[in-house]
């Protein structure tokens, strides 16, 4: 492995940004190690003070007869501004030293390294200089062991007030690590690694992500991929396929299709009430009731509160003629001498309740809207339930719908 230094010997006089974003930000393989000395703050003040005193005198009796009036000035101004922040502001003085070690395999392409580093400096600002003869020293100095040669401080040596050290703030470039996480992709800026856990609730809100990306850029591939990995953590996954894409990796995982149209041979039962629907509190009835409004209300369009009432009480008819009421215990059967669950055979369909609504003239309206779901177009809705629905990799295939509207 090859190593070359580079010594940061000048910067822009006033910086409002951070001075190292653009070696930061780029994949250049380098190590930078920056040094802060706190300068003592009473001798400062008086060497200051000295300084201010001879260069005012010499200003004052030379006049624009020197020639090097306007670095004197700049001089005079930049001492009075450092002695006024220290004394109204309470900044202190630090000596900052700056060294970068590049490093390559190849020593040509270790050159190229240099020369791009130089080049993003520059434009920054920032004046370098090739440790030719101090290598060991600064390749010591970017090492983790806290060693500032004094063969290299005089070249690197630059003062720098307590607001200033924030533009020399290195650590801009984010990167996320979670440790439970799965492989996302790369930092487009560092190259770093980025693993994320979507569902660690404690840092995220929820496991919410979208993908953006032109076409063959592999968005479809990204999402399959997520799809495998989080099937090998076994979490919960229902995707909705409207170009069936998802069919083949969906059976390589053992997964469930679950295709929606005219022609399908898979059902799921609206009218479905299933133990894990309630997850704190009991009253697995009015839960489902609730749901089964919002889910009627697109059919029927905006009920109004009549409707709603109406329909409500069509609902708790319809599940009482299969015995099932408010009281939770009456969800449960007796099989083989075992307390379980209803099954989905145990449930109404939605030509149960259709049948109810047309026994009332006020009801009979809804039951005619209802109509193409129990013997029209829309009959796949109207079955018992014939997939493994706790599956934890569910592909809803909406392809024979994407060109309907109901």
């Amino acid at each position: 492995m090859y190593y070359a230094g580079l010594i940061l010997v000048d910067y822009y006089r006033e910086y409002s940004d951070i001075i190292f974003k653009n070696i930061i930000n780029s994949n250049i393989n380098m190590n930078l190690s920056i040094f802060y000395e706190k300068a003592d703050r009473f001798k400062t003040i008086r060497d200051l003070t000295y300084h201010i005193s001879n260069v005012g005198v010499d200003l004052d009796k030379y006049n624009s007869s020197r020639e090097d009036i306007d670095i004197a000035k700049f001089s005079y101004n930049d001492a009075k501004y450092i002695r006024r922040e220290m004394q109204l502001k309470n900044e202190d003085l630090y000596y900052l030293y700056v060294y970068i070690t590049a490093y390559s395999d190849n020593i040509k392409e270790l050159e190229y390294l240099l020369n791009k580093l130089e080049g993003l400096l520059e434009s920054s600002g920032i004046q370098t200089r090739r440790a030719n003869f101090r290598e060991e020293q600064v390749f010591l100095s970017c090492c983790p062991l806290y060693k500032n040669s004094f063969e290299i401080k005089d070249s690197s040596k630059k003062n720098i007030l307590t607001s200033g050290i924030i533009s020399t703030y290195p650590f801009i470039s984010s990167s996320i690590f979670d440790e439970s996480g799965i492989f996302f992709g790369t930092n487009m800026y560092n190259k770093s690694l980025i693993f994320i856990d979507r569902y660690d609730r404690e840092k995220y809100k929820n496991g919410n992500m979208v993908v953006f990306g032109t076409s063959g850029a592999g968005k479809s591939f990204f999402i399959k991929l997520q799809i495998l990995r989080y099937r090998l953590m076994g979490i919960e996954q229902y995707v909705i396929d409207p170009e069936r894409e998802y069919e083949k990796i969906c059976k390589n995982l053992n997964g469930v299709i679950f295709k929606i149209g005219p022609s399908s041979d898979t059902y799921i039962n609206v009218l479905d009430i299933r133990e894990e629907s309630i997850e704190e509190s009991k009253g697995y009835l009015s839960n489902k009731i609730q749901r089964l409004i919002g889910f009627f209300n697109l059919i029927f369009n905006n009920l109004n509160e009549e409707d709603r009432a109406i329909l409500e009480e069509s609902i708790i008819e319809c599940y009482k003629r299969k015995n099932i009421t408010f009281d939770d215990e009456s969800l449960y059967k007796r099989k083989n001498k075992k307390r379980m669950f209803k099954e989905s055979i145990d449930m109404p369909i939605l030509e149960d309740l259709y049948n109810v609504l047309l026994e009332k003239e006020a009801t009979k309206i809804l039951a005619l809207k209802l109509k193409p779901f129990i013997s029209g177009s829309l009959k796949y809705f109207n079955n018992h339930t014939n997939i493994e629905i706790n599956n934890k990799l569910i592909i809803a295939d909406i392809y024979e719908l994407r060109r309907r509207k109901y």
